[in-house]
């Protein structure tokens, strides 16, 4: 308030800002992160998941109280690739499509594609950046292929008679 000599009040001064944009892109970045189809998951520098899309938690079959605030290491079958993940990271590394094997709620198994990097401020490591790819299809149709590839091989070299494959270019490659 203004004010006059007997300490009436003369007036006001009001100052406002339209956060109008601000609150959108808020509300559209929220949507963005709970709705994408990738699963992702942040981590804090102790190991503890601080949060979890939809997507994260529907690929391993966890409810959010089950998976948030839990280590990270619990739902790795692999120790040693998230010891070596957590440090990669505290050492400021960007992880790219790095192949490690998750536990979901009721024992299966994902094989998954990370990408992730850290939140810092300053020197503090505020929590991980995960981005977490199923690829288990995509596993099991390479295995697939792999077997079938060694099943082909054995049965030819066990036929007798000359068998070869060429590629494109007329080249044997079998």
């Amino acid at each position: 308030p203004q004010f006059v000599e007997n300490k009436r009040v003369r007036g006001y001064t009001f100052h406002a800002n339209d956060i109008t944009q601000r609150h959108n892109t808020e509300r559209d970045l929220k949507d963005y992160f709970e709705n994408t189809a990738i699963g992702m998951h942040w981590v804090d520098a102790s190991g503890k998941i601080t949060w979890a899309n939809p997507s994260e938690l529907k690929m391993l079959g966890y409810k959010e109280e089950e998976y948030v605030g839990q280590h990270i290491s619990k739902f790795h079958l692999n120790p040693e690739a998230i010891e070596e993940i957590l440090f990669r990271l505290g050492n400021n590394e960007l992880l790219q499509n790095y192949e490690t094997v998750l536990i979901c709620k009721h024992g299966s198994i994902r094989h998954v594609s990370v990408n992730s990097s850290v939140l810092w401020v300053g020197d503090r490591f505020m929590h991980t950046r995960c981005f977490t790819v199923d690829i288990t299809a995509q596993k099991r149709a390479a295995r697939i292929i792999r077997e079938s590839e060694e099943k082909f091989k054995a049965m030819a070299s066990l036929v007798p008679l000359v068998i070869w494959t060429t590629d494109r270019e007329g080249e044997c490659n079998f």
